[in-house]
């Protein structure tokens, strides 16, 4: 709905935002599909509403439709955000852009900071023909690093971390990316490892970092890596990472790490808090004692201030369960 605010404009309650009251009809058309497509349009937009190039002119010039690409607009009242960029640049690169690195990560809900500026993973041929966005290219062009998230292309978890790791990102950042991308799903540490294989080579910085490391993998944070470090430097036998079991009831048990019929679990909290906690750590921990593990657990105290604890623990574990 329309309503007068004052001479040369109106006001659209649907998007909150004046318009040009000249040719209304036209510009309110034009308001509501930016807002039914993430509040961006294109010029081929404008021309399927019938809007005369003269007037398209006009409303850019008086400044009611600034270009954040040159082929997509926005409206001057919608901010300009990182995911308005980001899906400009895909419209605006064709059909074979995918998002690169910190980019592509960021998207995927990935614990990384916010990228300054989205960057673009584009066929070697199309990156000379595109000035104002951050591209990138790439040799390797395989289907297998190819994916789609929430409905736009981006690289998979994989390949995005080491793009990441070659743009001189630092470990700890490296590290943290790896660790979200596996707790959610979006990649995994055997196929983190089978494209590190296949990528690695002449021209490919920072594959040396994520190999290193992928020595203490498996972990699904910063302490279980941690934790798998110590188990390394120790040179104890590496354990078998997140492994699935059943109760005897049939309820699905997931473990941190198993050590042949030692069970670890590495806690973040410091103990259980509730009753209800306790009641269904007490109940977990006797399901596995029931098919023959024995089940230790370590705090984050236990890790990070006393390693020599937790190897003096494991060992005897290991021992006794034999």
């Amino acid at each position: 709905m329309l309503t007068q605010t004052g001479i040369g404009e109106v006001f659209c309650r649907s998007c909150q935002c004046a318009v040009p009251s000249v040719g209304v009809p036209d510009s309110l058309a034009l308001v509501q599909l930016a807002a039914a497509r993430h509040h961006l349009v294109t010029v081929g937009d404008v021309r399927r509403l019938g809007i005369s190039d003269h007037r398209w002119r006009v409303m850019r010039d008086e400044g009611w439709w600034l270009a954040v690409t040159p082929s997509h607009y926005r409206h001057a009242s919608t901010p300009i955000t990182l995911e308005l960029r980001i899906r400009a640049g895909l419209g605006w690169l064709g059909r074979e852009a995918h998002l690169h690195g910190s980019t592509s990560l960021w998207w995927a809900g990935v614990d990384v900071p916010e990228p300054r500026r989205p960057a673009f993973l584009v066929p070697r041929h199309g990156r000379g023909t595109v000035t104002g966005l951050t591209l990138h290219t790439s040799t390797r062009w395989e289907p297998i690093d190819f994916t789609r998230h929430r409905g736009l292309r981006t690289t998979t978890g994989a390949r995005a971390i080491l793009d990441m790791a070659s743009g001189g990102v630092s470990a700890r950042a490296i590290e943290a990316a790896i660790d979200s991308a596996v707790s959610l799903r979006r990649t995994s540490f055997p196929n983190l490892e089978r494209r590190l294989r296949a990528l690695d080579g002449k021209g490919r910085h920072g594959c040396a970092l994520v190999r290193e490391l992928l020595l203490d993998s498996g972990g699904e944070s910063h302490l279980e890596r941690r934790f798998i470090r110590i188990v390394r430097v120790a040179g104890l036998p590496r354990p078998r990472c997140q492994v699935a079991f059943r109760s005897r009831t049939g309820r699905p048990l997931r473990v941190d790490f198993l050590f042949g019929r030692v069970v670890v679990e590495v806690s973040g909290r410091l103990g259980h808090t509730t009753d209800f906690d306790r009641r269904q750590a007490g109940r977990r921990r006797v399901s596995l004692e029931e098919q023959g593990f024995r089940v230790i657990e370590f705090t984050t105290a236990d890790v990070i201030d006393d390693p020599d604890y937790v190897l003096r623990t494991l060992r005897t574990a290991m021992s006794v369960s034999g």
